[in-house]
């Protein structure tokens, strides 16, 4: 920490101590100390300013709670996932549910379906973030992650395929998919492919774009349209997956997003308990996979890269990985993409390593 940090911290060290001592049970000054200048440092990295002194105080005993968590989180990983302070360290449990995950997913409309009889083994290695695809998102503080997993699944297909750079609307999708309620309260990622094959593709996101809140409809007469055959639902099978993956491109999944609130780096493996695969209330693009292995612990295994909507300056610059073949958090329940029949090419494209 510099000395204008640190001088600071000192200052909000003294002007809190009054109001934390009535509001905590301080173990030692030392670490409370320690915990203030890191909520310091926490507010200065992610632009944080609260509107009064007794906000800031209420934060700090959020972002105090939050470390806890995240060293229970620790403890308890299965994986090589480290947690910590990420932009979200300031929100309590209830508040970061409520901004960024999508409550209509707990009402899935259909069921399992199976898995071909025979399919190619995937390779070890696929990430296609080596071709090129469309930079990472903010959704912002809008439930808006079904249309953002939507349209980077078309926009990485399109590039895949036809090797054409899109950047599609999302607030299009968001503000058009459903007319009798508003995007940001969340939705299905199949339903916003419907709205796109229904409408013969999107506008891009310079003509219409994202603003973090629900809009009404725009209609425009000159489109440059971005066109899909359909929609597809996965086989709840994770070595099927990552063939797809592997040879067509990335896919969506649904997943549990409570772990990721606290989510630094590294590659998750939570058990059912930890984390209940049945509870899906976020929507994400698997972009690859791996295999990974750590010399000086116990975990060895596969994992998925996925493309998250919550901007650069969360996780793995705005991705995460999973541990795959587990069915961690539920990556592989609810698996959808976009289809392009009319490739222009018969054999099947060939992920990057």
């Amino acid at each position: 920490m510099g000395l204008a940090n640190l001088a600071a911290g000192l200052m909000l060290w003294a002007a809190w101590m009054p109001a934390l001592r009535a509001n905590f049970t301080l173990p030692s000054d030392p670490g409370m100390m320690e915990l203030a200048e890191k909520f310091q440092d926490f507010m200065a990295k992610f632009g944080k300013t609260y509107n009064s002194q007794e906000e800031m105080i209420y934060r700090f005993k959020v972002f105090a709670q939050n470390m806890e968590t995240s060293q229970v989180l620790q403890d308890t990983e299965l994986g090589t996932a480290q947690y910590g302070i990420t932009p979200f360290s300031d929100l309590t449990e209830s508040e970061f549910a409520k901004k960024f995950g999508n409550p209509v997913l707990q009402a899935v409309p259909f069921g399992l379906t199976e898995p071909p009889r025979s399919f190619m083994a995937a390779p070890q290695f696929c990430d296609w973030r080596k071709k090129g695809l469309s930079p990472v998102k903010a959704q912002g503080e809008c439930g808006s992650c079904w249309a953002f997993a939507a349209v980077s699944n078309i926009e990485a297909l399109w590039k895949i395929h036809r090797n054409v750079n899109r950047n599609l609307s999302v607030q299009e999708v968001l503000d058009c998919t459903y007319r009798s309620r508003e995007g940001c309260l969340g939705g299905y990622v199949w339903d916003a492919f419907q709205y796109v094959f229904n409408n013969s593709g999107l506008v891009s996101s310079a003509l219409y774009p994202y603003i973090a809140e629900n809009h009404r409809c725009l209609k425009f007469k000159k489109q440059i349209l971005t066109k899909i055959d359909g929609y597809s639902v996965l086989p709840r099978d994770e070595k099927y997956i990552a063939n797809m993956v592997a040879t067509q491109g990335p896919v969506t999944a649904l997943i549990n997003q409570k772990h990721l609130q606290h989510y630094r780096n590294g590659i998750i493996q939570r058990s059912k308990v930890g984390c209940d695969p049945n509870w899906l209330d976020h929507a994400v693009l698997i972009v690859g996979f791996g295999e990974g292995k750590v010399r000086r612990g116990t975990w060895s295994g596969s994992y998925w890269i996925i493309q998250n909507s919550w901007g650069k300056h969360w996780g793995e610059e705005g991705y995460f990985r999973m541990d795959r073949n587990s069915n961690t958090c539920g990556i592989a329940q609810y698996v959808t993409t976009a289809v392009l029949k009319d490739l222009g090419q018969e054999k099947s494209a060939v992920c990057p390593k």
